[in-house]
């Protein structure tokens, strides 16, 4: 394969797989411009090891993959450096978006913020992303049964914590979350309570 022959399929493949993507950096990162550099970052060393790809439908799982094992170096090296701004960490911009649909998206992200980092992880893949649980698995490691009680206690947990922080005189946004055996490649239920396409990148 050349390199111009390289490149227009990876961009091609890029562009299918961005905004879940860009989700789940959003998802697992909760800041934008943190968001956005992994996102970045993902890109290039997508496109560098794009030779490794020996599928096309394996390209999402790939980039995922990377995705999540940037992120997890980045929060591995903060913890060691102290490099971290909690206040910039929780701020999230309304990206011009109605006050209402902000404050979903914010109760959003803060409850997955209270979540065990693997907990948040597992949540973000299934509902955000809409991987099916199987795709989870090979991205996580570890059994499908693992997969499951995580998402299970993730979305009971997440239930909580939206209850606890209403809008005064509003009811708590729902959260609809997807049965647990649905294999959809779809993020159902949960985009349709909570706008996410206004928290994308």
């Amino acid at each position: 394969m050349s390199e111009a022959e390289k490149q227009t399929r990876f961009l091609r493949l890029w562009d299918e797989v961005h905004d879940r993507l860009a989700r789940f950096a959003r998802g697992m990162t909760r800041d934008e411009e943190e968001a956005r550099d992994l996102v970045s970052d993902t890109l290039l060393l997508a496109y560098e090891h794009f030779e490794s790809v020996k599928s096309e439908k394996a390209f999402l799982s790939y980039v995922l993959t990377i995705a999540r094992r940037k992120h997890w170096r980045n929060v591995k090296r903060r913890s060691l450096f102290g490099v971290f701004d909690n206040e910039q960490a929780e701020n999230i911009k309304a990206n011009s978006s109605s006050p209402e649909s902000s404050y979903d998206v914010q109760v959003l992200y803060d409850a997955l913020g209270c979540l065990p980092a693997k907990q948040r992880e597992t949540v973000v893949l299934f509902e955000i992303i809409g991987l099916a649980l199987e795709e989870v698995r090979s991205i996580q490691g570890g059994t499908l049964s693992g997969v499951k009680s995580r998402l299970k206690r993730g979305r009971e947990r997440l239930e909580q914590i939206v209850a606890g922080s209403p809008m005064p005189g509003d009811n708590p946004p729902s959260l609809g979350l997807r049965s647990s055996d649905e294999h959809s490649h779809y993020p159902a239920s949960l985009l349709k309570s909570i706008d996410l396409s206004r928290a994308t990148l």
